[in-house]
Formats: structure tokens, C-alpha cells, sequence
């Protein structure tokens, strides 16, 4: 496997104060990966540097050995795709084109209809289960729809990897097992590299490969969950006391 994403020594601020102070990492091709930390850690200023929405950096980005300022944006967005926290949930528009929209890093202007486009949007709604909302508003559907619609968006345009910001907040349980599985399914058969921001910390040592753990801008520390997500770890990160029990296939899970 090739290495997709590169960071060295990335120092990002915001009004003087460093937000991301130093971070150095590397993301394989093909990798499900978990960012986790608490709140004003750096998480979402991290992956949104990573996807090319933070100009104002120090130190290197490089994707797929390439930095990230040297791709124009539709070759970017071949590469790249991003789904941020909290999409917008207003727009009039039905599902199957929200999801075409995805699309647009393929489309040349004054052309439609693409028989290829209409494949890559049809097996990401199938993949998320949303084929049968496609003639349905996008304001009409539930909150777990509606994070299901944007994650297909994403799936469609196709990028080698993906990026997601909380992608299960405010979700139901079956919701966020549901959306974990799929992303679990489409990381393993279609070998595409899965970068997300997480808060549920049992979610993530059950379905990622690595956990990048945050804390105050720095990388406390990274690598498979159940070296990771330990009493110690959670205790100094998160200043709470836990204890850890593994599942059946010895996969950590914390109890408050």
C-alpha cells in the first residue's frame, strides 16, 4: 500500500493562538481511520486543512506524493472528498440530485446525462440504502436520511479517499451503527481510504484500523485501538475516569 496523505510538522492558528501545533502523520491507502479528542482539540481544523479548506498553514501537506496546493480544484476533487459536520439541510432539492451533484468533478461544462454518472449515483444510493428516496426532498427526510444522502454526495464523486466530520452527531444508535457498518463495508471491498472525526470512542476502537488521538493541538498518541483506547489515555485526554472491557474480537470498549 501507498501512502495517500503525508503531513509534517502542520501549525495551523487561529487569531495568534495555535490551534494545531507541529502534527506530523501519514495515512495509508486503503486505511479506516479515527480522529478523536475533546472538544477545541483541533480535530475539524485538522481535517479541514487535510482537505484544502485552510490556506493560512506551516509545514507540508502532500497528497499522494503531490502537495495539496499543487492540484487545481476538479483534479482535487478526484482525489478528495469532504463532508463536514453539518451540511446544509434546507436545500430545495431532491435526493437523486443532491447525490449528482457529487458528480462534479466529472462533468464538463454543457454536458449531462452521462451514463457513467448515473452508474456512480445509483451504487452510492444503493450503498447507502437511500434508493428509494430519490424522488423525495431532502426536507422531508429524518436526520439519519438526511447524513445517509450526504455520505452517498460523497461516495459518488468517486475520490480515492474520504473525509468525514462527525458523520453519526446527533444520530440515533441505529443510525450510527447503521452509517458505521457501511462506511466499515466501503472502506474493506472498494479499498477506498476513510479519514472521520468521531466523538463516540466505542464506535471507533469497534469499526477503525487507527485511532489519531488529539489533545490541546498535538497528537497525544495513534495506532490500533486496542493499544490506544486505554484507562490511562482517557483519563489524561479526556479527564475522565473509565475502565476498558474488549468485546469478542478483543476490540476495546470504555464504561463510564
Amino acid at each position: 500500500m501507498g501512502e495517500a496523505v503525508h503531513v509534517n510538522a502542520l501549525t495551523v492558528h487561529y487569531d495568534q493562538d495555535p490551534v494545531l501545533k507541529g502534527v506530523s502523520l501519514s495515512i495509508n491507502e486503503g486505511e479506516f481511520v479515527s480522529i478523536l479528542g475533546p472538544n477545541g482539540s483541533g480535530k475539524t481544523t485538522l481535517i479541514k486543512a487535510l482537505t484544502g479548506l485552510i490556506h493560512d498553514i506551516q509545514g507540508e501537506i502532500r497528497l499522494f506524493g503531490k502537495p495539496i496546493r499543487s492540484y487545481r480544484r476538479k483534479d482535487f476533487a478526484r482525489h478528495v472528498s469532504f463532508l463536514p459536520q453539518d451540511p446544509p439541510t434546507t436545500i430545495p432539492f431532491l435526493v437523486h440530485d443532491i447525490v449528482m451533484m457529487g458528480r462534479f468533478p466529472y462533468i464538463k461544462r454543457f454536458v449531462t446525462g452521462r451514463t457513467e454518472d448515473r452508474e456512480a449515483v445509483q451504487r452510492a444510493m444503493n450503498l447507502m440504502r437511500i434508493d428509494h428516496l430519490g424522488k423525495r426532498h431532502l426536507m422531508e427526510l429524518s436526520g439519519g436520511e438526511v447524513r445517509r444522502v450526504f455520505i452517498a454526495q460523497a461516495v459518488a464523486q468517486e475520490s480515492s479517499v474520504l473525509f468525514l466530520d462527525e458523520p453519526t452527531a446527533n444520530l440515533d444508535i441505529n443510525y450510527q451503527v447503521e452509517i458505521f457498518r457501511i462506511l466499515e463495508k466501503f472502506n474493506r471491498e472498494m479499498n477506498k481510504t476513510i479519514v472521520l472525526i468521531t466523538h463516540d470512542i466505542n464506535h471507533a476502537a469497534r469499526f477503525t484500523e487507527r485511532v489519531i488521538l488529539l489533545k490541546e493541538g498535538e497528537i497525544f498518541a495513534q495506532g490500533e485501538p486496542v493499544k490506544i483506547i486505554s484507562t490511562e489515555n482517557m483519563k489524561t485526554v479526556f479527564s475522565t475516569d473509565v475502565s476498558i472491557e474488549y468485546d469478542s474480537n478483543k476490540r476495546p470498549y470504555i464504561l463510564i
